[in-house]
């Protein structure tokens, strides 16, 4: 029997990794009715929804991509959709910022009250979880923001 080298080892980890790796995205929304009597300063509206929109990647030494969710907009149904990008780095201010967006107009609202949460998992150096560290990372960025119906009548 041959012993296991750090090549096999590392690609065995790397293939682990990749296995694991499952990047997600996510969308949460308040329940019909759960704004109704709240107010938001500075808003030319009642609220109707709130809205959280979450992102996940996994990376292989904390640059490659292994894969990461994704949010894409569904031109016949007018929604946003998720689904898992392989190889491709979907986390960042740009791609959560459109989805948003186009998860608003899709119900023909503007976005108040936003904030933005952004995380790295990070390990500790000195430990086993040091070097698992080192092989393999995991970036979040989630959005939170409150729908107000847009007045239509204005823009006219």
């Amino acid at each position: 029997m041959k012993p296991i080298t750090f090549r096999s080892l590392a690609a065995m980890a790397s293939a682990a990794a990749l296995a694991a790796s499952t990047g997600c995205a996510t969308i949460s929304t308040s329940q019909v009715g759960a704004l109704d009597g709240v107010s938001v300063k500075g808003a030319n509206g009642a609220p109707v929804e709130h809205v959280w929109l979450g992102t996940t990647g996994d990376y292989l030494f904390w640059s490659i991509p292994l894969g990461s969710g994704r949010f894409r907009w569904n031109e016949e149904t007018k929604q946003l959709e998720t689904e898992t990008a392989w190889f491709k780095d979907c986390v960042g201010f740009a791609e959560i910022q459109d989805a948003l967006l186009k998860y608003a107009n899709g119900r023909n609202c503007d976005v108040v009250d936003v904030m933005y949460f952004d995380a790295d998992t990070s390990y500790g150096v000195a430990s086993y979880e040091g070097i698992l560290g080192f092989l393999y990372g995991t970036s979040r960025m989630g959005v939170s923001a409150v729908l107000i119906p847009r007045n239509n009548t204005a823009d006219k």
